[in-house]
């Protein structure tokens, strides 16, 4: 039953033939590397932990049949030993050494491209309201690990944000426009979606072309 899945999935999502940079023989293997944290931060907002969007990336490449994903232990283990995740010292120049450790074919690297706060006000005589704004931004690129070539790219940006709302000359408040360290997880999160999202449509639009 789980085969049968799997390959009705195959179908729906990638049902087309494989871009010039497949292996022939099937899947290609995929080493997903932790997002880092290359950003401009706001000074309200911190980026401490980008484990959330490199989860959200994870679950979302696994959707493609085009790509057999290496084991997420595996390549934290990797990153790990050689301090990579705090250096960022990933980029098409040293994907080919990093991913023949892995055994991997292709690397995706993502990177937290900015994190961003604003507040906005609005007012109206007794009333009004204010908003606290957070945006993230981030960048991905699928590297051939044989050559280094970029052969899939992608930018994306989200935003999450709280209101307060004023009434009666400002003595009655509803919600808050304070700073909300959640919020900046929240946008991660979402960037991280639609960044996905971008990177599958590219391949697709690829796999369309070469009909």
């Amino acid at each position: 039953m789980k085969k049968f899945l799997s390959a009705m999935i195959m179908l729906i999502i990638c049902a087309a033939s494989t871009v010039s940079f497949a292996a022939p023989s099937g899947a290609m293997r995929l080493g997903i590397l932790p997002v880092f944290k290359a950003a401009t931060v706001s000074a309200d907002l911190t980026l401490d932990d980008t484990e959330i969007a490199t989860g959200v990336i994870y679950a979302g490449m696994t959707n493609c049949a085009d790509f057999e994903i290496l084991s997420r232990t595996d390549v934290d283990k990797v990153v790990q030993e050689h301090e990579l995740a705090a250096t960022g010292l990933i980029d098409t120049s040293t994907a080919p050494t990093f991913g023949r450790m892995l055994g991997a074919e292709y690397l995706l690297i993502t990177n937290v491209t900015g994190l961003s706060s604003r507040k906005k006000t609005a007012s109206v005589v007794g009333t009004g309201s204010k908003d606290y704004i957070v945006t993230a931004r981030m960048a991905g690129r699928i590297v051939e690990v044989e050559s280094g070539r970029v052969v899939l790219a992608a930018t994306s940006s989200a935003t999450s944000g709280n209101k307060m709302f004023k009434v009666t000359g400002g003595l009655i408040k509803i919600g808050t426009d304070e700073v909300d360290q959640g919020l900046a997880d929240e946008a991660l999160e979402k960037a991280a979606e639609a960044l996905v999202d971008k990177l599958l449509a590219n391949l697709e639009a690829k796999k369309a072309a070469r009909q």
